[in-house]
């Protein structure tokens, strides 16, 4: 589509599974063209520093370096990038400051099309706390991320 932005996106995630899954959601759902990859918050935070992206999707617990870890550093190097935490374990404390940073943060597992919808509103700025909150598990999607 011509005039269309390219996007491009970061997805950090130590398992293999995950970051496939959302490799192909971004560009089937959200229409992203570049998805990079990384499997720990180091190797994404070295690759951020070699291009620029639209959007990182970062896991919030890994070995080495956390999520907000991962946040606090990509923010420093970039105050406008756009970020989106997933999470399944991570204390209520650790996910409360992850927001106070304007991270839309998703619980494990999330609906595809709750996923999707997030994806669109973080791209188009328009996500809000309220947002970024999961879906109930009776409104889930029976295919979670």
């Amino acid at each position: 589509m011509a005039g269309t932005p390219k996007l491009r996106a970061r997805v950090i995630d130590d398992n293999p599974a995950i970051r496939t899954l959302l490799v192909e959601l971004l560009t089937l759902l959200a229409g992203i063209q570049t998805v990079d990859v990384a499997e720990s918050g180091a190797a994404g935070l070295a690759l951020f520093d070699r291009h620029r992206y639209d959007l990182v999707l970062t896991d919030f617990l890994m070995p080495g370096l956390t999520g907000a870890q991962v946040v606090e550093a990509l923010q420093e190097r970039d105050p406008t990038v756009k970020l989106v935490m997933l999470t399944g374990s991570a204390a209520e404390r650790d996910v409360a400051r992850v927001r106070e940073r304007g991270v839309t943060v998703l619980a494990k597992p999330v609906s595809i099309d709750h996923f999707s919808a997030v994806i669109e509103e973080v791209l188009r700025g328009t996500a809000s706390e309220a947002t970024d909150r999961a879906a109930s598990p009776a409104a889930a999607a029976p295919a979670p991320v």
